[in-house]
């Protein structure tokens, strides 16, 4: 009796973990708003002033100053993610160094199921130049459909509030697309 409920329980298991690998998951469509989320992490004082956030404890991307937010969605476990750290901190120079996007696009990363410690790990293994916000609960992860890491996301805020615009899953070949889609949406 007891061979045949570990067995059971075996095969349910075995059921229920085949379910959920084959699980559809689509990131967020373009032309979507940005589900709204809300945020708890002690950012610095310099990354409070770059994305243009009150001493407030808690905030959502809405609160953030731009035009144009570039998020990279990844997770400190993820082999493929520290990939995007170059050239996420190449184009983040780029726009603080041009002086028409500097202000309207902001970047930050968004590290899904990652606590604190292990986001400033991988900010300083990898040193990563942009603010790093964490999800630890798959809050946003879910709402933006759960998809698989890393993927960049260009937000737009608009009169009908943040549009997203651009989704792209996978490692970055190289920032040049990236800022060619920055630089189409801003200078437009």
């Amino acid at each position: 009796m007891k061979n045949r409920v570990i067995l059971s329980l075996t095969i349910l298991f075995l059921f229920l973990s085949n379910c959920f690998a084959f699980a559809e998951t689509k990131p967020i469509a373009e032309g979507a708003p940005l589900p709204g989320a809300i945020f708890q992490d002690h950012l610095s004082k310099e990354e409070r002033s770059y994305l243009g956030l009150s001493l407030k404890t808690q905030f959502s991307l809405k609160d953030m100053n731009g035009t144009l937010l570039l998020i990279e969605i990844f997770s400190t476990y993820c082999t493929s993610c520290p990939k995007n750290v170059p050239v996420i901190n190449t184009i983040y120079s780029a726009v603080e160094d041009d002086p028409v996007l500097k202000g309207k696009v902001k970047l930050i990363g968004i590290a899904v199921g990652n606590t604190g410690n292990e986001i400033e790990s991988f900010k300083r293994e990898y040193k990563v130049l942009y603010p790093v916000l964490g999800d630890l609960l798959f809050t946003l992860h879910k709402a933006l459909g759960n998809p698989r890491v890393p993927v960049t996301i260009l937000v737009k805020n608009t009169a009908k509030g943040n549009i997203v615009v651009h989704v792209r899953q996978g490692v970055l070949d190289s920032p040049d697309d990236v800022l060619k889609k920055i630089r189409g949406l801003i200078y437009r």
